[in-house]
């Protein structure tokens, strides 16, 4: 069960990096690994020269080995780096409801913050009525995805308009500028899916 993550309620309102979603990845692999090839955490330290408080620290996720050290820990119980990098097979991470953060003229909470191994970000966005949020390009080769929880949604995008309905979605290449609105005088609830991909 070492592989399984659930927030609980406190770690639920922090901010989560790129850094620490991969910090969790590397700590969770590497006690696997030590695990599975029946080492202490004194025999990892004594065979990569890494301290036993820093492993300690690393399986726990309360610190990110820099790329030496990733390497002399991969070197002294061998194993591959790509391996300690590599997302759970089986993972389970579990978002419940968040106070949402006001972010331009909308309210969102971040469900999925941009993972590296999805390549994708998901977020639940609340649109008060006639709000609109102006948008830079995401990027060359990154699609976006917007499926309308309840109201109607209008996309601006090179001066066109696209409204889209409740129970209805809209994908879009993101490399320029465009508009999320709520163009009516009710309240819009959308999940934004951003995929990174190409």
């Amino acid at each position: 069960m070492d592989n399984i993550y659930m927030p609980d309620e406190a770690e639920q309102e922090e901010k989560f990096t790129d850094t620490e979603e991969l910090t969790r990845i590397i700590g969770t692999n590497l006690k696997r690994a030590r695990l599975e090839r029946g080492f202490s955490l004194d025999e990892v330290s004594a065979r990569s020269k890494v301290s036993k408080s820093m492993l300690s620290d690393i399986e726990r996720g309360r610190k990110c080995p820099t790329v030496a050290v990733l390497y002399k820990i991969c070197e002294g119980i061998h194993v591959s780096m790509p391996l300690l990098l590599k997302a759970p097979e089986k993972f389970v991470e579990v978002i419940k409801n968040q106070e949402l953060v006001p972010h331009g003229n909308v309210e969102l909470q971040y469900m999925f913050r941009y993972d590296i191994n999805t390549s994708m970000e998901i977020h639940k966005t609340h649109f008060a009525p006639n709000a609109e949020y102006p948008a830079e390009s995401h990027g060359e080769r990154v699609w976006e995805y917007i499926l309308v929880i309840d109201g109607t949604f209008t996309l601006v995008l090179d001066d066109e308009s696209y409204e889209i309905g409740k129970g209805e979605a809209i994908r879009f290449l993101a490399n320029r500028k465009h508009i999320y609105a709520n163009k009516t005088d009710k309240d819009l609830w959308v999940y934004d899916i951003i995929y990174y991909g190409g």
